[in-house]
């Protein structure tokens, strides 16, 4: 059972205007794997979208219902549509989720629907119930109505009867009575038994079905949750109940350990000691402690005291009594006391070894042996902090690995363009941005952006281009976006910058700072910067593209092609035949980006106007005008 889509409305900044709708990528498309990423601005609510998730999973360490805080502008709603909801739609469900106790009342269309509605921030836990999306379940051959006792089920179907005299052995209900606080645990019991005794109305919303809050606790994904800067050496104690590093160690227990001959034996042991509280097999020093206990109470008022024994679940508690130390020059130390980037070298390690584990996992076998197992959600923000770019990259491709497990999902948020993939899991990259009054929206393009003819092509030239370019994720926060050919407009528009400072010395901070805003985008080719334009275009960023015509003209071939792609004239700059023929009238074959410098440098006056009009483009012109250069205004 996985998360296909989560659905967020009214979590502080996020859902406000509509529901903040997330898709979670699924594996079996083409480079993709389960795995998003939420990239925008600081401070503009990429956190909390994990942190919604932390308040309707369990056991996440935050709590289960919100405080005012988690209000949009920390106000408790006044109407029905400030309520804060979260939803979630799980799919993926495999033979034995559909066949689990929990599970299978509730699946409508193949998935499992859970919601809940958040109305103010006095409620408790109790007060919230989970919501699920499914069908009402009737029994064919009995009148709902009516009072199921054992004389009743005398009347109904041999298949009915012998539902019912199996549930009665199981749950032992009072004189064989199915009492009205119980009927939805039978007919739940009967659709697991024999759902062809079992008929279904239209599905509509259902709060809290035969205690559905409590049984969704245990079928729930299991949340790994790492924090990106807050206590970090926290983060590091697999002794630290909740920490990243705990959570993980637990997981990895868990697998390695469970069926281990020495924690079986354990278990063996600890039933043995269970038996010493039986009322058959009591030790003698028990009894006398619980006759000397109610003793003391009886003074009081006519109690007694029953003492007994909860065998402990081994794994749970497991890694909580182990110790990870770091050994270096032969001392050993905490975690805590090595510097950030150890530590988060430590929880790198930890998520490498859970890939591993989850890569040499056979579902088939645990599916052979029935066996079923909760799924797994990590939740990490900032992924790439304290790490260099080479373990950016080794943290990104576990967290990949771990996502391509059929029973683990991934959720991040970051600022690195080393987890933004737009060639293979372009699905993948949430973005984030602000609106005018401080709330958010969310884009996320969920279909498959290379298609057609030239979709191969496409995704290889993006690819490529992401290999060799570090300006990716610039151009999703960029006030405009430049794409050009190649490195030699790029030297020369730092050029231009250096000789406008030294020619303008007092426009040195105007210049500095609208160049800040723009993102350049070097495509090696014109090819590369149409597939470059597609993806950009669907996250809603719209570029401008400066590009030679290599002869043609502008409504030929490639030329065209771009030209309808942009949608008008006014958002390219072409050159004839190419940059440095146009603006030098020269012809080079290697060194273009310095050579284009050196000429800027040295010769600037003699290419002002075509230098002042590719600056003019690639700025826009209105920033160009504020630039108030009255010496260059006509050009």
């Amino acid at each position: 059972m996985r998360i296909k889509q989560i659905e967020i409305k009214n979590y502080k900044n996020i859902g406000i205007e509509e529901p903040c709708i997330i898709i979670f990528p699924e594996v079996d498309q083409n480079g993709s794997s389960d795995f998003f990423t939420i990239i925008g601005e600081n401070n503009i609510g990429k956190s909390s979208i994990l942190e919604a998730l932390q308040l309707f999973l369990p056991e996440t360490g935050i709590g289960s219902v919100p405080n005012i805080d988690m209000f949009p502008f920390k106000k408790e709603p006044v109407d029905e549509s400030k309520y804060m909801k979260i939803c979630l739609t799980f799919n993926g469900l495999t033979d034995l989720d559909r066949e689990h106790p929990y599970i299978k009342p509730y699946i409508y269309n193949d998935e499992l629907i859970i919601q809940r509605i958040f109305k103010c921030s006095t409620h408790k836990d109790a007060d919230v119930p989970f919501e699920v999306f499914t069908f009402k379940k009737i029994i064919n051959d009995c009148d709902m109505e009516a009072t199921w006792n054992a004389a009743f089920f005398n009347n109904v179907s041999l298949e009915l009867k012998s539902v019912y005299e199996e549930y009665c052995q199981e749950f032992n209900p009072s004189k064989g009575t199915v009492s009205k606080t119980k009927k939805e645990e039978f007919v739940d019991f009967v659709l697991l038994k024999n759902p062809d005794l079992i008929s279904e109305t239209s599905p509509e919303w259902f709060k809290n079905p035969n205690g559905l809050s409590s049984k969704l606790r245990t079928i729930m994904p299991r949340v790994i949750y790492v924090p990106a800067v807050k206590l970090i050496n926290e983060e590091a104690d697999a002794n630290k109940n909740k920490s990243a590093a705990n959570q993980i160690a637990s997981a990895l227990f868990e697998h390695h350990l469970n069926e281990s001959a020495e924690i079986n034996e354990f278990r063996n042991a600890l039933d043995g000691l269970k038996k010493i509280f039986n009322d058959e097999t009591r030790h003698t020093e028990v009894n006398k402690l619980q006759l000397r206990l109610s003793k003391k109470l009886k003074r009081i008022m006519e109690i007694e005291a029953s003492v007994d024994f909860e065998v402990p679940e081994v794994m749970e508690k497991l890694h909580l009594n182990s110790t990870i130390f770091l050994k270096h020059n032969n001392l050993l130390t905490k975690p805590s006391e090595q510097g950030n980037g150890v530590q988060r070298m430590l929880i790198l390690s930890l998520l490498e070894l859970m890939a591993e584990q989850l890569t040499q996992h056979d579902l088939n076998e645990d599916a052979e042996n029935g066996e079923w197992k909760r799924s797994l959600l990590f939740l990490i923000e900032e992924p790439e902090i304290y790490l260099h770019p080479h373990l950016q990259r080794k943290m990104r491709d576990s967290l990949v690995q771990i996502s391509k497990y059929p029973l683990a999902q991934v959720a991040c948020t970051s600022h690195s363009e080393n987890f933004i993939d737009l060639a293979d899991r372009h699905q993948g990259v949430v973005l984030v941005q602000k609106r005018p009054d401080g709330t958010a929206s969310i884009i996320q393009v969920t279909d498959n952006i290379y298609d057609g003819a030239t979709k191969v092509d496409n995704r290889n030239r993006m690819r490529m281009l992401l290999n060799f370019n570090s300006s990716t994720l610039e151009a999703f926060f960029a006030r405009r976006v430049i794409l050009v050919e190649g490195d030699c407009e790029v030297a020369s528009i730092i050029a231009i910058k250096q000789k406008l400072v030294e020619k303008f010395p007092d426009k040195k901070e105007i210049l500095d700072n609208k160049l800040k805003d723009i993102s350049i985008i070097p495509c090696n080719g014109k090819l590369t910067q149409l597939a470059y334009l597609d993806v950009l275009s669907h996250f809603g960023v719209h570029p401008y593209l400066v590009h030679d015509l290599d002869g043609s003209g502008q409504n030929e071939g490639t030329n065209l092609l771009i030209l309808n792609k942009i949608g008008k004239e006014g958002r390219r700059l072409t050159h004839e035949s190419n940059f440095e023929n146009f603006i030098f009238n020269e012809t080079w074959e290697r060194d273009k980006p310095w050579k284009a410098f050196q000429k800027i440098q040295n010769e600037f006056e003699d290419y002002e106007e075509n230098l002042v009009r590719f600056f003019k483009f690639i700025i826009g012109e209105e920033s160009f005008n504020e630039i108030d250069i009255k010496e260059l205004i006509s050009y």
